[in-house]
This record gives structure tokens, sequence and C-alpha cells, in this order.
């Protein structure tokens, strides 16, 4: 459980036939209220989840729950506290096992997926002008590394969203802008100066201290975007008008037009970031004036019916955000043949090699593309195909913001020079005595003996084949790969060591060897 398991009032009522074997049960009970129930119970909570099929995240909060313990004449305290526990365990792995998730504030038992999905509900009352739920304090203030535990401060908005960025930075930006998404008056949860924190701690995290020092006081950064910069910024930021207009209107009736667009841009700041990881690579010092120039902007004209008859998509429309947590976001796994693709990612960072800001997000599918072509191109024209198309999740994770959705062997790579070359240094720097993961060729090319044209294809080939078990969610990959496929040669290198989190991917990454099922 994310919180240890915590007991607000234990009370109980003996009844027996004998009064003094019922005073003397009584005494027992007062002894076992102690250390010796704490022990007992050590690990009831989780059992309690696994048994009503719960994730082991799940924030849990009870207000009443009734146990009967049947108790023989002879027992000792050990004996007691054991039978206690057990019943705690079954009697609640049974009431939430009834209990749907989230599903009535007010109900006597909740429970949520996690501590994002706990939070994210008390943010979305507070938005709506509800009171704090009666279980707030104890689930969405719940181990708080940033707030004291039992203070009012753990439940306010901005607290709650810098601690979703100390704790997963990717996660955090994508449950923002979902929230923002969901319902705009969640932008009023903040005032100017909580979101001009928000918004530094955004820049400073995304794309701040490696490209420009942020002033840490409450005013705007000054400044002209380049030409550069403001030809990725403008497109990217048209496309989220469709989330600024409610923004602004939400926040209109309380602030004056310079509040409310301070409020609204943490907010923006998120959704770009989430959706278009690739500007974290420019610098801060550009994105910040770029956002608050275009927020003074006139809002453009609204929709009208008849252009939602015509069925042409609005120019700035955004791509659905997933929701801020729960079921829907479980991750998904894909049986993946080239996982090895992914281990190009933190060499070329490390090496210096990824291409301009400018080039980055269409860069890396025309690597990805590059890489994949050449290591399946000993199959047949229609085996290789199917090969393509079996890397879609894989390509989605390496190259994020391209367009997938058609067939990978009819997509063109657009600057196949640019992707030849930059394919080629990282082959130079690819360990030598790198080996086929064991099986890998058999299982992708079958008993044939694949004939690469080059050495340096083959060592490509040696890296990029190795079958392994890719799970997604939005803000994270993990590659699960069999025992027998660590490679001495790239694990001396550093080749296989986790990249964690990169902000212009927009998830983190980390790899497993071992059980793959």
């Amino acid at each position: 459980m994310n919180a240890p398991l915590d007991i607000g009032r234990l009370s109980t009522r003996i009844r027996s036939s004998e009064p003094e074997r019922a005073q003397a049960l009584a005494g027992q009970l007062r002894q076992v209220a102690g250390p010796g129930l704490t022990r007992a119970l050590d690990g009831a909570g989780e059992r309690a989840l696994a048994r009503a099929g719960l994730p082991a995240e799940a924030m849990v909060a009870v207000r009443r729950l009734d146990l009967a313990l049947r108790v023989s004449a002879a027992v000792d305290e050990r004996q007691l506290a054991e039978g206690w526990a057990a019943a705690f365990e079954a009697a609640l792995a049974g009431l939430l096992a009834r209990t749907p998730a989230g599903d009535d504030d007010d109900a006597s038992v909740v429970w949520f997926a996690d501590a994002w999905a706990a939070e994210g509900r008390h943010l979305q009352r507070r938005a709506a002008g509800l009171p704090d739920a009666w279980w707030a304090q104890d689930l969405a203030d719940a181990g708080s590394h940033l707030a004291a535990a039992d203070t009012p401060d753990g439940l306010e908005a901005l607290t709650i969203l810098l601690r979703w960025l100390a704790r997963d930075p990717p996660r955090a930006v994508t449950t923002i802008a979902a929230l923002a998404r969901s319902d705009a008056r969640i932008a009023t949860l903040l005032d100017a100066d909580a979101a001009r924190i928000l918004t530094r701690r955004l820049l400073a995290l995304f794309a701040g201290s490696a490209n420009a020092q942020l002033p840490s006081a409450g005013r705007l950064v000054e400044g002209t975007p380049s030409l550069t910069s403001a030809r990725q910024l403008e497109p990217a930021l048209e496309r989220l008008v469709e989330l600024r207009t409610p923004l602004l209107a939400a926040l209109g009736t309380t602030s004056g037009p310079s509040h409310a667009q301070a409020i609204a841009a943490p907010w923006l700041l998120a959704a770009l970031f989430a959706g278009q990881p690739t500007l974290t690579r420019l610098p801060a010092c550009e994105i910040e004036p770029a956002l608050m120039r275009w927020l003074q902007r006139p809002s453009p004209p609204a929709r009208t019916p008849a252009d939602a008859r015509s069925g042409q998509p609005a120019p700035s429309e955004a791509p659905p955000a997933p929701p801020a947590s729960g079921p829907d976001t479980l991750a998904a796994r894909h049986e993946t043949h080239t996982g090895g693709l992914l281990l190009l990612l933190r060499p070329m960072a490390r090496l210096k090699l990824l291409p301009a800001p400018e080039q980055l997000a269409q860069g890396l599918g025309d690597l990805a593309l590059t890489a994949l072509r050449r290591v399946l191109a000993p199959l047949p024209n229609a085996e290789r195909a199917v090969a393509q198309e079996r890397e879609r999740p894989l390509l989605a994770v390496f190259a994020p913001e391209c367009d997938w959705r058609e067939r990978i062997a009819t997509l063109p790579i657009h600057d196949a020079e640019a992707a030849d070359a930059l394919l080629d240094a990282l082959i130079d720097a690819i360990p030598a005595d790198i080996a086929f993961a064991p099986g890998a060729p058999r299982r992708i090319f079958g008993t044939a003996q694949p004939a690469f044209a080059t050495a340096s294809a083959q060592r490509l080939a040696c890296l990029l084949l190795r079958p392994g078990v890719l799970t997604v969610s939005a803000w994270s990959a993990e590659l699960a790969w069999p025992l027998a496929s660590v490679d001495l040669a790239l694990r001396r290198a550093g080749w296989d060591q986790d990249p964690g989190w990169l902000p212009w991917l927009g998830r983190s990454l980390s790899w497993r060897f071992g059980d793959t099922s």
C-alpha cells in the first residue's frame, strides 16, 4: 500500500456467558492492541488488496469495519492477535471486492487505483466547488514528502502538483494536462503567484537548467524567441487553442486578463510538453515569452455549427489526452522482435548525436525506420512488411510525435541522408564484440542464415534484434528481455543501463532482464 495501515479508532464488544472470562479476555485485548496487534497486522493490508483483486498501489479508506471473532476458552495473546488480523484481512478483502473504484466519494468505503487517482479526485472536487471528502486528509495527503502529514497545506493544489512533478515528471505533465482538458475550472485552484511557481518548476524540469538561467522572481521572462524556436512553437501553441479558450473563460470571471494569462500558463505548458516532448530541447528563456505573447493574442472565433457539420476538423484541434488515472491508464503489453532499437536512445544523447531541436521529432522517426529496414532487409518483401508492422508500438515509443498509423512499409524517410549519417555514427559506437541475442536470428529469419550487406549492418542487427516484451503507458516504457539476452559487451560499455526519464521523449524508459511472461 502507498500509505501504512492506520486504524483511527478501535473498539470492541465482548460477549460471554462467564463474566470472569469476559474480563480476562478484555485484559488480553488491551495488551494485544499494542505492539502485538501491530506485528500481526503487518502485511494484512497488502494481502487484503490482493485477495480483492486490487492493485498493490491502491489507496483505501474505510469509515467502519465490523469484525466477528469467536475465541475459545483457552487462547494466548499471540493467537488472539493473529486471529484478529486474519478476521480483519478477510473482512476488508470482502468489502473491497464489492466496492467499485472511486464510485461514490461519500460512501463508507472508497478506494483508488493509486495516490495519483486519489489526489486527482480531490482536486476535481475542489475545482467543482465541493467540500473536501472525508477521506481527503488520509488519501490525498498520504505519503507526501513535500508537506508534513496532517497539515492543510498537503491538500492545496500547488502542493499536490509540485508533489507530482517530484514523484514522476512525465506522468505529472500528462496528468496535469488531462485534468485541464476534463474541467477548465481546475485552473482556478491556483492564484497568479502559485501559477508562476508551477510554471518555473515546469520550465526548470523540462527545458530550463540546460538552456538558460531562469529568474526566481515572479516576473515574466522578457525576450524574443529565435526564428528557429518560433517556427516550432507557433504551430505547437496553435494546437492548444481549444484548451486555452475554456481556461481563460473559467478564469476571466475572477481574475484580470494578465492574472488569467499567468494562471493559465502552467496548464498549457504541461499540455505542450505532454503532447510534443521534443519542444523540451528549446531554450526555456524562449518558451515562456512565446507562450505569454500567444496568450495575450485575441482568442479566435469559436467554431460554428456549420463548421462542425462540414466534417472538417478544426486546424488547431488538440489530440485527446489520456485520463488522469484509473483502469484506463493501465499499461499495454506488446511483443517486439527489435527491442534493441531503444538501446540507441541513451548513447545518442550521451554522444551528442541528437538532431537539432527543430529536426528532432522527424529525425527520430527517420532514424527508427532506417535502422528497422536495415536489420530486416534479409527477409522477403512480404515477411519484411509484416515484421515492420509488428514494431508499430516500439516505433511510437522511439519517435512519439510521428504519425505511425499508416502501413509502416510505405512510410517515407524524409531526410534519408541525415538518417543514414546518424545511424552510421551510432553503429561505429556499438561495441565491436557484441553478439546476437540467443535464438534471435532463428526466431526472426527462420532456419535460413540471414545475409547482411555489410559488417556494420550485421553489428546493428546484433544490437536491434532482441525479442522481448514492451510495456507502454502514456509516461513510461519498460522492455523485458530473457535473462539470456544479457550481453557482456553491452554491459561493459554501459549500453544496457536504464535511460530513465528522457524529457525529449516524454517517457521514462527502463529495461528488465528475467521473466518476460
